[in-house]
């Protein structure tokens, strides 16, 4: 950043992982025929908060990952799994570069 008006350059990783996460997070509410705004209830959390996690905008603390999972009636490493593997893929393919 050379200016304080130019943004913090996004860390390829995170948003990786912040993108797996949305669409694990999409797939399991979906296979759970539940709403947004029901999940988000179930986890004591604004409706807001839950809609970015889903967009890929948000990354959740670890407890909040296991109040997701239980919402969702699925193991944690459900949710955490996808996003492992692909910060394993991200790691090999910045090794590479």
């Amino acid at each position: 950043m050379n200016k304080k008006t130019d943004k913090p350059k996004k860390n390829p990783v995170e948003e990786k992982v912040k993108q797996v996460l949305a669409i694990t997070l999409r797939k399991y509410r979906t296979e759970a025929r539940r709403s947004q705004q029901d999940v988000a209830t179930r986890c004591e959390m604004s409706f807001r908060y839950y809609q970015e996690l889903e967009a890929g905008k948000k990354k959740p603390t670890i407890t909040t990952l296991f109040k997701i999972a239980d919402s969702l009636e699925v193991n944690p490493a459900d949710l955490i799994e996808p996003i492992y593997e692909a910060w394993q893929e991200m790691k090999v393919v910045n090794k590479d570069d």
